[in-house]
């Protein structure tokens, strides 16, 4: 834990000697992306605060590079700005997406200082919230999308459940159009808490139907990736029609998303008891 003017910074992944820190009010997620590096392994994205609100620097370093391209969005209206930002510590670059910088090239930046806004563009659907995507990289190879540098998560492991199924019974704590987060019984290894399967943390979109998902389990000999056999939400006796579940790492309480087919579908009516059933293989 690193105490950085004023805000408290954990760490939550490495790659040899260079760590990466959160701030300890986030979440965060290795798996939970179809983003190249996230396949193999070599990216997490963490998650607070709101669009436009302040994002932090995950590590030390000096500014390098700073770069911003389109992407492509269906909305006219909408920003489809993105941005690189590329960090320099030691013999490696860690490369930012996501955040609008206020830091320019030059600059030496500590672990929790200002280094822009969270922002939204065409790589985000309807039910994606603010996150910063970071990656190590090889100096000379940081612009393009695939990355081979992984990452090791920062837990204290402990003792979790190695059941390959899991019943969890649920609260509804809040719903919007976008989707609806759950509250219930977890687990936790060090200071990260999350909802245990096989001996690891569940991490990523579990998908409802046939469309693939991008998930996984954080493990402490590494990541897993098993197939989901049975994935069923109901609401007292009958079945939500919903896309699918997303799950990641927290510090503070964690939360399940449930997330509709469509923008604005309705997935509770708050009558019944709520339980998420999960098996793998």
């Amino acid at each position: 834990m690193l105490l950085v003017r004023g805000m408290v910074m954990k760490k939550i992944a490495s790659h040899g000697d260079i760590e990466i820190f959160a701030p300890d009010d986030s979440r965060f997620s290795f798996l939970k992306s179809p983003y190249a590096a996230h396949r193999t392994h070599s990216a997490v994205d963490i998650y607070y605060g709101d669009f436009g609100s302040d994002a932090v620097s995950p590590v030390d370093g000096e500014i390098i590079d700073i770069r911003s391209f389109d992407t492509p969005t269906p909305f006219k209206d909408r920003d489809s700005k993105e941005y690189v930002i590329a960090i320099r510590q030691k013999k490696y670059v860690i490369k930012i997406l996501h955040i609008k910088p206020d830091v320019e090239g030059g600059e030496n930046i500590s672990k929790g200082d200002k280094i822009g806004t969270f922002i939204r563009n065409g790589y985000f659907i309807f039910w994606n919230d603010p996150l910063m995507h970071v990656e190590v990289r090889k100096p000379g190879d940081y612009l393009r999308a695939s990355n081979d540098v992984r990452l090791s998560p920062c837990i204290e492991w402990s003792s979790l459940p190695a059941r390959k199924d899991i019943e969890i019974e649920c609260r509804v704590e809040s719903i919007n159009k976008r989707y609806a987060l759950l509250c219930a019984p977890y687990e936790t290894a060090g200071g990260v808490r999350g909802f245990a399967i096989d001996g690891g943390f569940l991490d990523g979109y579990v998908p409802s139907g046939t469309e693939r998902g991008f998930f996984g389990i954080v493990k402490p000999q590494g990541f897993s990736h098993p197939e989901v056999t049975g994935l069923k939400i109901t609401e007292g006796e009958k079945e939500v029609e919903c896309a699918g579940a997303a799950f990641c790492l927290h510090f503070n309480e964690p939360r399940i998303k449930v997330l509709p087919l469509r923008y604005g579908d309705k997935l509770f009516s708050g009558d019944g008891e709520v339980r998420i059933r999960l098996e793998v293989r």
